[in-house]
């Protein structure tokens, strides 16, 4: 009889053997919606494997332009020659999910790994194809691929991943927890004592304005108890969403960064030491797939300066037809009801700031569950109008290209995921981060509905910090150049719809049927002025990468190096972006005090602390201080203060009313008195012009250093109630006055504009100048202690120099130059407390 196998037929499986990337494609089975690759594409795989050994390769192509199927074919190309295990990294399960469509919709053979688990793991084990997973697999502190050492990893929508690598090095503790209490109980005296009482009573009572760093010369004295209360609050139990960030962490919080905002605690690395990881820094090939805005800086203070082989096929891929609109209105929720009213008979996606934002479109559309994956996005995709979906700062991700969806919404300016982007951008102010990262998040929410040349969709635009972003010219210049011309396009239709000559109604209906009219219009779109691309300066492009480096050195352990190269960045820096210096100076003053070195550490982070309060400032001992020798010669601000130091008494007088006028209450003239007295003791020429007859105009107070015709105009809001805020006539309003008067009165000089009280919300509908600051009156009396300081220094010492010499010195070592001593102090933009805040946990 037959045996049990005798109808068993066996063909040899044959390990496919082909490495060029087009041939792998021509071998496939389609199955889905891929028919052929586009030029571009074609162009991209044959350059890449023109330069396939290359250990760094970063591969830059238009997002919709394809780039999934190019990263697919590539990885497929690795499995085949190296038979080894290959990794394709997304930034979210969804994207996981969404690769794996196209790679069975190309047939090809993926394996995934992504919550702890496998799926089709045989795939990977036996080299039949890679391995698709996410960022927090691969990265976390307890990542299975440090066994797994890849022969290839390839890092998908690498230009906005640092929030998901920097979420795997970060313990982030919501208040709504004990651990946040005691972190802030461990804190709290050195807060109170640096004059931030009141910033923290705000920050406990839920203000989203007030974000804390805890300076590292603090830390240094709390890391240990820092630690112990973390172990014993749990923070390494097993399920919880601190567990594998902190075995990155649990040894290195001494060298941790500290941020405290109304929403959560925040400590991890100030820069992102993914390059400490083995599997990355161990792996012989890694490619970066990015989108065409890729900013070298962000991708330099993510990965570091790697010599990539940089790969950039021409062509046309992902130049959709898109028509801007810039939601009409006064104030934010006139332009999202105007919005909801355009889009009633459209499906639509709704990508909003945050979920409070998100909330406010909860009556037209559903909230995306983030649980749902890409079968929540593919049911969306499904369904037919009018069917709307909001989702919160998912700004990447989502793909809805051709009839999926057609209607976008954004709803307020992208912020970023943490509070250390938040403290880079609003607090610290380093400009030209901001503009660039702010750029690449705009474009790619713009770029979630188109994937192709032959899409077409309307993206409605809301609120005021977005609308005023897209306007300007300068931040227009970090776009790419279509969308800088479907700015411009938009811009114009707006005029015309203003007058009359059209409406949004007819210009939507043109667009979404293929009107011949719409395609006339649209055809102007080659004749729009663009802004020369705006690429980054390479200083900061280099300085990104070494900041990576000295990163890496201090996550070591090495701060040996890292203070050699932290002083030298700094100074390389300061010329350009004297924020940026402060902060590196920062950091080379810790790494000076774990050294030892405790007088030129002292130093450096008082250096950092005059160019930047937020920094925080050291105490100083009178030993230390009268250690410190200047050369500089002294100034006429110098000479001005020598001037009244000459007569003690007065000055200490002056002093002594200063510190009792500058308090909050009803009446708001005592604080004026006290800051003009505060900038003539600066020596400064101060003045009230508001105070003054017969034409009691102007701003409360004014500060002028006529050497350098740079002043400041301050309007002194001490009065101001804790949950109130600042109005569009009474008190930003004032400030379009104040420009006038100092236009008029003294032409040639340019000032500081300043609201001196709390930082409270600033109203949706007032129109507050872009450099208008709110700085608190906690500053200035911080500001006062200093000129005190400085005063007691000068009458204290025993020398033979002049008063001016000496009066120059502590003008120097105190950060009281001007206009330094004025730049210094922690403020907040009006523009800035306008908008929605977003939390970390927020956004994930």
């Amino acid at each position: 009889m037959p045996g049990k196998l005798s109808a068993l037929k066996l063909t040899p499986r044959k390990r496919q053997r082909l490495t060029d990337p087009e041939e792998i494609f021509k071998s496939l089975t389609l199955r889905g919606g891929v028919e052929n690759i586009w030029e571009p594409q074609a162009a991209a795989l044959r350059q890449w494997h023109a330069k396939r050994q290359e250990p760094r390769t970063q591969l830059e192509m238009s997002t919709g332009g394809g780039k999934t199927l190019i990263a697919l074919l590539i990885a497929q190309s690795m499995v085949n020659e190296t038979s080894g295990n290959v990794l394709y990294v997304c930034p979210t399960i969804q994207l996981i999910e969404q690769t794996r469509l196209q790679a069975k919709a190309s047939g090809l053979e993926t394996a995934a790994y992504f919550r702890g688990k496998w799926q089709d793991q045989d795939v990977f084990r036996e080299a039949r194809g890679p391995c698709v997973t996410n960022y927090a697999a691969l990265c976390n502190g307890k990542s299975i691929f440090r066994r797994e050492r890849p022969v290839a990893v390839i890092l998908d929508d690498a230009h906005v991943a640092a929030p998901s690598i920097r979420s795997c090095f970060t313990l982030r503790l919501p208040s709504t927890t004990p651990l946040f209490e005691s972190v802030i109980g461990l804190f709290r005296q050195y807060l109170e004592k640096s004059g931030q009482s009141q910033q923290l009573a705000s920050l406990l009572a839920g203000d989203p304005t007030v974000l804390f760093f805890i300076p590292m010369f603090e830390l240094n004295r709390k890391w240990q108890q820092l630690t112990k209360i973390l172990v014993d609050g749990g923070i390494a139990a097993d399920g919880s969403t601190t567990l594998f960030p902190w075995e990155h962490v649990k040894d290195r919080i001494d060298r941790c960064c500290v941020l405290i905002s109304a929403s959560c605690a925040e400590i991890g690395p100030p820069a992102l030491p993914i390059n400490s990881l083995p599997q990355l820094a161990e792996c012989p090939r890694v490619i970066y797939m990015t989108a065409t805005l890729p900013s070298p800086v962000q991708f330099a203070r993510t990965f570091g300066s790697h010599a990539a082989h940089v790969i950039r096929p021409g062509g046309k891929s992902g130049e959709a037809q898109r028509l801007l609109v810039f939601s009409p209105g006064e104030t934010d929720d006139a332009q999202k009801d105007w919005a909801k009213a355009l889009i009633r008979d459209h499906k639509a996606c709704i990508i909003t700031a945050s979920k409070p934002r998100a909330g406010y479109w909860s009556d037209v559309a559903d909230l995306y569950d983030t649980g749902t994956g890409q079968a929540g996005v593919e049911a969306f995709k499904r369904a037919s109008a009018p069917t709307k979906l909001v989702m919160a700062a998912r700004y990447d991700g989502v793909d809805l290209p051709g009839d999926s969806c057609r209607v976008l919404v954004l709803d307020g300016l992208p912020l970023g995921s943490f509070a250390i982007d938040r403290f880079a951008d609003e607090t610290l102010h380093i400009e030209d981060l901001r503009a660039s990262s702010t750029a690449i998040r705009v474009t790619q929410a713009i770029g979630r509905i188109f994937r192709s040349n032959t899409d077409h969709g309307i993206v409605v635009l809301c609120g005021s910090d977005l609308q005023n972003w897209l306007r300007s010219p300068q931040n227009q210049s970090y776009l790419p150049e279509l969308l800088q011309r479907h700015v411009q396009l938009a811009l114009q239709l707006r005029d015309l719809v203003r007058e009359g000559t059209t409406s949004y109604a007819d210009l939507i209906d043109g667009i979404l049927a293929g009107d011949a009219d719409w395609d006339r219009l649209y055809n102007a779109i080659s004749g729009y002025d663009v802004e020369a691309r705006r690429a980054p300066a390479n200083w900061l492009v280099a300085a990104a990468g070494q900041e990576n480096h000295a990163c890496r050195l201090l996550w070591d352990g090495n701060f040996a190096d890292a203070a050699k190269l932290l002083p030298a960045l700094s100074s390389q820096v300061e010329p350009h972006e004297r924020a940026l210096a402060a902060w590196y100076r920062h950091w080379a003053g810790f790494a000076l005090e774990r050294l030892g070195q405790n007088v030129p550490a002292l130093r450096a982070y008082v250096a950092a602390a005059n160019e930047r309060g937020q920094l925080g400032r050291p105490s100083t001992s009178s030993k230390s201080v009268f250690s410190v020798e200047s050369s500089a010669a002294p100034g006429i601000q110098a000479e001005a203060v020598a001037a009244l130091a000459g007569d003690a008494v007065t000055a200490q007088k002056s002093l002594a009313k200063i510190k009792t006028g500058l308090a909050y209450g009803e009446q708001t003239k005592v604080a004026e008195a006290a800051l003009c007295s505060l900038g003539q003791l600066l020596g400064l020429v101060s003045s009230r012009p508001d105070n003054d007859k017969p034409t009691k105009t102007g701003p409360d107070v004014l500060w002028r250093y006529t050497p350098a015709k740079i002043g400041a105009a301050l309007e002194a809001k001490t009065d101001k109630k804790p949950k109130s805020q600042y109005q569009k006539t009474e008190d930003i309003g004032q400030f379009h006055d104040h420009i006038q008067y100092l236009t008029k009165a003294h032409p040639g000089e340019t000032f500081f504009k300043a609201i001196v009280g709390p930082a409270l919300p600033v109203s949706r509908e007032s129109h507050p100048p872009d450099d208008l600051r709110i700085v608190s009156l906690e500053e200035f009396q911080e500001l006062a202690d200093r000129v005190r300081m400085m005063y007691d220094y000068i009458a204290a010492s025993t020398d033979k120099d002049p008063l001016a010499v000496k009066a120059q010195r502590w003008l120097s070592y105190l950060g009281l130059e001007w206009p330094q001593c004025f730049e210094a102090l922690p403020f907040s933009l009006a523009t800035d407390l306008q908008r929605d805040e977003v939390s970390a946990e927020e956004v994930s």
